[in-house]
């Protein structure tokens, strides 16, 4: 009856530190996930490519340039579309800011540059 009692214990207290761990496990990834959301920032402008191969997103009205990368869709929407790009803004190896596309939208074909003054 004692080691009845024992082992009752033991799974009982088992079975606590499995809810707390599982508890805490999700915790920890809703952090992550908020966090990812929380750096991601959308922009929608022009995707063309220079030739050097660096892709830039120029906004319709601003003018504003931005030198973009990651997403494997931007060689298929470089010449000259408009897309919604959403990712974060990184600095690469050289110490250039750079947004790091995550995900691609196509929005139409062509796109309007605004005039350099």
């Amino acid at each position: 009856m004692r080691k009845l009692n024992q082992l009752t214990r033991l799974l009982a207290a088992g079975l606590l530190l499995s809810g707390l761990s599982a508890g805490l496990f999700a915790q920890a990834q809703q952090d992550k996930s908020e966090r990812d959301r929380m750096n991601n920032t959308t922009l929608t402008g022009c995707l063309s490519k220079d030739a050097s191969g660096a892709y830039t997103l120029t906004d319709e009205t601003t003018g504003v340039k931005t030198t973009v990368a990651g997403a494997a869709d931007l060689e298929k929407y470089s010449a000259n579309n408009k897309v919604t790009l959403t990712g974060a803004a990184k600095t690469d190896a050289s110490g250039k800011s750079i947004f790091e596309v995550s995900k691609l939208k196509h929005v139409s074909d062509t796109c309007k540059v605004p005039s350099q003054q």
